[in-house]
């Protein structure tokens, strides 16, 4: 207020009312003006990434601690037959059926343990929105997860039965004679641990997926795993004499299941639930693919829009 009573009046030129409230400056960021590898890289990226925190890779050694004990508890044990045979030529190998079905309890613990560590981590940090605001779609992100978790189980269930596939052959008498005459045995193993792998991994990120906590997938999967595996076997010695209807327990008992499947490929199965069922390869693999595909589609529902937290 002026010596006269008079408020002086202030004047904003027009310039000044134009004036943005806030401004943004550039302090040296770096622009991106690379290739841009769109959808498709971004779908591999998921995979490498996710496939590394699995297996605790860029975190604390305790992570590592029980994925280099599975690896170990299946590969070691093969090195030693090998070497053993190697010396002893009269020692007798594992039939393949009999090799995978006694690996089948650790791989299935790998991947109780690695599926909810691929998946669950995801919803509980809250990254989800972050995935799909890029180019990556949600069924590539369904996809990248179950190509990840089929990939880290088949280097539990493929990888041992070639290696005994090759322990075989370089044991025999003679080595490039043994290798023409059973190669044929060796697609036969690879297929059996790519199913393995796809049933296991698929099934076990669909129980994942109904939860955010990493201890809650675990001990649904390991705990579901024991007891329909343990109500699927006293069912079938139970019933299976007087009902024909109790064989479709195998659905349920997948080591069973497996052992089937590895019967009717290698026909070297000695279990008298296997030799009661009359089910066709066409029937194990149908309802294998049918886990498979509804497993994937479960997954996608999962991963609608409503449900990015």
């Amino acid at each position: 207020m002026s010596s006269d009573g008079v408020t002086p009046q202030v004047t904003t030129t027009p310039a000044a009312a134009a004036r943005p409230y806030g401004e943004v400056f550039d302090r040296g960021y770096r622009h991106y003006d690379g290739p841009r590898k769109g959808r498709g890289q971004a779908v591999r990226s998921l995979i490498i990434y996710s496939m590394k925190r699995a297996m605790g890779i860029r975190k604390s050694w305790t992570a590592k601690v029980l994925p280099i004990l599975l690896y170990v508890s299946v590969i070691i044990p093969l090195i030693a037959m090998i070497a053993i045979s190697a010396i002893v030529p009269e020692f007798t190998f594992a039939s393949y059926s009999g090799y995978l079905s006694a690996i089948f309890l650790t791989v299935g613990i790998f991947v109780a343990t690695t599926a909810p560590e691929m998946i669950c981590v995801d919803r509980h940090e809250r990254t989800l929105p972050l995935y799909f605001s890029r180019a990556i779609a949600r069924f590539d992100y369904v996809i990248a997860k179950v190509v990840a978790m089929t990939l880290l189980t088949m280097t539990m269930s493929v990888v041992p039965a070639v290696l005994l596939w090759l322990g075989r052959q370089l044991t025999a008498e003679h080595v490039g004679r043994a290798m023409r005459d059973n190669i044929g045995d060796l697609w036969r193993v690879i297929f059996v641990g790519v199913m393995i792998a796809l049933v296991l991994s698929t099934t076990a990120l669909a129980v994942s997926s109904l939860t955010n906590r990493k201890g809650v997938a675990i001990t649904i999967i390991v705990i579901g795993f024991i007891v329909l595996t343990a109500v699927a076997q006293t069912a079938m010695s139970l019933l299976l004499d007087e009902y024909d209807w109790a064989k479709y327990f195998l659905a349920i008992d997948f080591s069973t299941l497996f052992a089937g499947l590895s019967d009717h490929m290698f026909h070297d199965v000695d279990d008298w639930i296997i030799n009661r069922h009359d089910f066709s390869l066409g029937q194990y693999l149908a309802y294998m693919f049918g886990l498979i595909v509804v497993s994937i589609l479960f997954l996608r529902w999962r991963y609608a829009p409503r449900d990015d937290g």
